[in-house]
Order: C-alpha cells, then sequence, then structure tokens
C-alpha cells in the first residue's frame, strides 16, 4: 500500500505494479477488501488490484 500524500489518497497497488515497489510485506485479500471500503484509500487505476478481488 502507498501511504496517503497531502491531497492524494492513499493507493492499493499489486504486488507487481510498477509505479510502486513492494518495500515491506503484502497484505492479504481479506486486507485489501478491508483497506478498499475505506474512504481515503483507492485502487491504482494502473495496476487495478481490486481485479483479482472476485470471489472465490
Amino acid at each position: 500500500m502507498q501511504p496517503q500524500r497531502s491531497s492524494a489518497a492513499a493507493l492499493v497497488h499489486r504486488g507487481d505494479c510498477a509505479l510502486y515497489p513492494v518495500d515491506g510485506g503484502f497484505l492479504t485479500r481479506e486486507e485489501v477488501v478491508i483497506a478498499l471500503a475505506e474512504p481515503d484509500i483507492e485502487a491504482c487505476q494502473i495496476c487495478r488490484p481490486e481485479t483479482g478481488l472476485q470471489p472465490q
């Protein structure tokens, strides 16, 4: 997850997104679902991590 910056929301990325390299650990599916439900957290419009969150 990319931290929130001054006027931009925090962003959730896929682990292989070229826009934000992973620096630490990965979030679980459940953690991503919870994060994306928050008003100040958005999905990256380039790697679109929400597409991998279809019900299993």
